[in-house]
């Protein structure tokens, strides 16, 4: 069962040989009928001047029609079925024909300058960011999307993909030199003091927390609580000495965190420092706790109450994506198709980003042109090649045999128009 797109090449063919088939025979008759007319002349020549005329232009008129036949047809095959030389020239220059052709496309069609010039008139960011407008273009790339997200999460689902993902996955945790990662990653995190951002953070975060009515009444009551001295005064002296007395050690913690705070050289950030460098050194190079950080990993990885969690939560995940991506009003597309609209109207508020991203295919479109345009003429060349005689002679003929067609008949024409003038000439001199 033939496609669509074969469907129209084959009715595209069928024109083309149709027309083709036309023009020859529009060809012919004229050569037949200035033939005919040749004749009738030359019968009645002796009668009257005019036929001698009329016999001249007609003769001319035959030669020029057989000549550019001749050449016509020499071009495809050879004429006659005479293997005269220099006929069925493009047969016998397939090759060269090929080269040529293929080299042509090449480097006039698929030029570097040509092709980036062309990428820079579409203006690929306003191109993007038009399109990503549309509803249409982000419903379709949030079905796409999602398509592609069911089909991955229930490829994933099976057995024995999980399996070997699980074994891969654990083979290479099991080889992690984890301790060591983890200094590396700290030591990164605190190189140049960049650890004091988070601590002061923390401790703005502390002191709002503590400044609460709430937090410091639920902190003195806990402090009062767990103070049996407190409670003891209380009990036998009948003095309310937990809450106040609570409340003062808050107070005192809430001025040491401001200190902290306010003194970049305190000691209580030496300390800190002290504490994360001596840290990330064991981490580096204490044999005996990354062997305890190592021992820990591994208990984790081969743990099944891990492994039955982790799966409990990929199936929760699943069956949530899955239900989601099948309901009408799925929040997963929803967010997809916002996504998209989002980014491309970013794009259109944003000049600069345009520009940049105008810039960017630019400088990469050469390489990458220089790399795959050879493998074009390279693509073209080979399947001029692997054409055969016949294909190959067929295929040009439907495409350039009508403009040669005329070429015979423009030489019956001129042929005709050439003999009248010469005989007329000869005559008048």
């Amino acid at each position: 069962m033939t496609t669509q797109s074969e469907a129209r090449l084959f009715m595209s063919s069928d024109v083309q040989d149709a027309k083709l088939r036309r023009i020859k025979g529009a060809a012919t008759s004229l050569l037949l009928l200035v033939a005919a007319v040749y004749v009738v002349a030359t019968m009645f020549e002796p009668q009257h001047r005019f036929f001698a005329y009329l016999a001249a232009t007609c003769e001319a008129a035959m030669i020029g029609a057989l000549a550019d036949w001749f050449a016509v047809v020499a071009l495809f095959r050879h004429p006659l079925n005479l293997p005269l030389p220099h006929t069925a020239i493009i047969p016998k220059n397939r090759t060269r024909i090929a080269e040529g052709i293929s080299q042509f496309i090449e480097e006039k069609f698929l030029s570097t300058a040509a092709i980036v010039e062309k990428i820079g008139e579409m203006n690929p960011a306003q191109t993007l960011s038009t399109w990503l407008l549309k509803p249409a273009n982000t419903e379709v790339i949030a079905d796409y999307l999602s398509r592609f997200f069911s089909y991955a999460l229930n490829a994933l689902d099976d057995r024995r993909v999980r399996h070997f993902l699980q074994q891969a996955l654990t083979a290479k945790l099991h080889q992690m030199d984890l301790a060591k990662g983890l200094g590396e990653l700290l030591g990164l995190l605190t190189e140049n003091n960049r650890h004091h951002a988070l601590l002061e953070q923390a401790l703005v975060s502390l002191d709002e927390v503590l400044a609460r009515p709430s937090t410091r009444e639920f902190v003195a009551a806990e402090i009062s609580k767990h103070l049996p001295v407190l409670q003891w005064l209380n009990k036998y002296f009948h003095v309310n000495l937990d809450e106040r007395a609570a409340l003062k050690l808050l107070d005192i913690a809430t001025g040491k965190i401001a200190e902290v705070r306010e003194d970049k050289d305190h000691e209580l950030r030496k300390r800190f420092d002290a504490v994360v460098a001596e840290f990330i050194r064991k981490l580096k190079q204490d044999e005996a706790v990354r062997a305890r950080i190592h021992q820990l990993r591994n208990e984790l990885l081969e743990n099944p109450t891990v492994a039955d969690y982790v799966e409990g939560l990929w199936n929760g995940m699943k069956a949530w994506i899955n239900a989601d991506l099948a309901a009408e009003g799925s929040l997963v597309r929803r967010n997809l198709r916002e996504m998209a609209r989002s980014l491309g109207a970013r794009l259109e508020a944003d000049a600069s980003i345009k520009e940049w991203i105008n810039e960017q295919v630019l400088e990469a479109a050469p390489p990458y042109v220089e790399k795959h345009r050879s493998a074009v003429g390279r693509f073209i060349e080979r399947q001029i090649h692997d054409w055969n005689e016949e294909t190959l002679v067929r295929e040009l003929e439907r495409q350039i045999g009508p403009d040669l067609q005329y070429i015979r008949i423009n030489g019956t024409l001129v042929g005709a128009a050439a003999g009248l003038i010469i005989y007329s000439v000869t005559r008048l001199f």
